[in-house]
């Protein structure tokens, strides 16, 4: 008889893992978030003129938008029962934060020469 499992250990995975490989996913998501951050503030260095003021403004929002989201969706996954699922309304905040860092980075790369 076949083993219905793909995985490579050949068992039943187990479900109480996806939780914490969630979670994994999570914090790396928002360790690249905190690089971005990183960089575009060194990239800004020191800072001059209005356009850099722009695009700190830009950074800091982006940054706390996406902070917000990731903490709204840590409290929802911690309080939900087993499986329960980020709302829509987490994930929209998670996009429009990377996108008002997106453009932050765009900002600086256009306001300062190489």
């Amino acid at each position: 008889m076949p083993n219905p499992d793909p995985s490579p250990g050949g068992g039943a995975s187990d479900p109480g893992l996806a939780r914490e490989r969630t979670e994994l996913a999570w914090s790396r998501s928002g360790l690249s978030v905190a690089v971005t951050v990183a960089v575009t503030l060194r990239r800004l260095w020191p800072l001059t003129g209005d356009k850099s003021v722009v695009a700190l403004v830009l950074i800091a929002v982006g940054a706390i938008i996406w902070v917000l989201g990731m903490q709204i969706g840590r409290r929802r996954r911690l309080g939900a029962v087993a499986g329960g699922a980020v709302s829509a309304s987490t994930f929209r905040m998670l996009s429009i934060g990377t996108l008002i860092l997106a453009l932050a980075a765009f900002v600086v790369g256009l306001i300062l020469p190489v």
